[in-house]
């Protein structure tokens, strides 16, 4: 049964990061056509709930996957990860939707 659940979890992330990575592409997409840049690029510190490596490795490869944001530091500790964003019209909006990856992967490996 337990096996069964887990693939269910990778199934659903997996479509749930390929939307996530749709909607990204087709917001830089748009800015790139559009005669004024909307960028704001800023930084955002989060707090880590993942610890093992593999868990920070795959999170921070997906953020940094994601069109318009960067992984920049994992802080000595694991406890700490800063990340460099294009789009910071609304920072809770994107610390939100970086959490949901994160909360995902941390249900995932655990």
């Amino acid at each position: 049964m337990r096996i069964v659940k887990k693939t269910y979890f990778i199934v659903e992330f997996v479509l749930f990061y390929m939307v996530k990575l749709v909607q990204a592409n087709i917001y830089i997409a748009f800015d790139i056509v559009t005669p004024k840049m909307h960028t704001m690029p800023d930084f955002i510190t989060l707090p880590l709930k993942i610890k093992s490596d593999f868990g920070l490795l795959l999170f921070s490869n997906l953020v940094s996957m994601t069109p318009g944001s960067l992984t920049i530091d994992i802080n000595e500790e694991k406890n700490c990860i800063e990340i460099h964003i294009l789009y910071n019209q609304n920072k809770e909006k994107v610390r939100t939707e970086i959490e949901a990856i994160q909360n995902k992967i941390n249900y995932l490996i655990n």
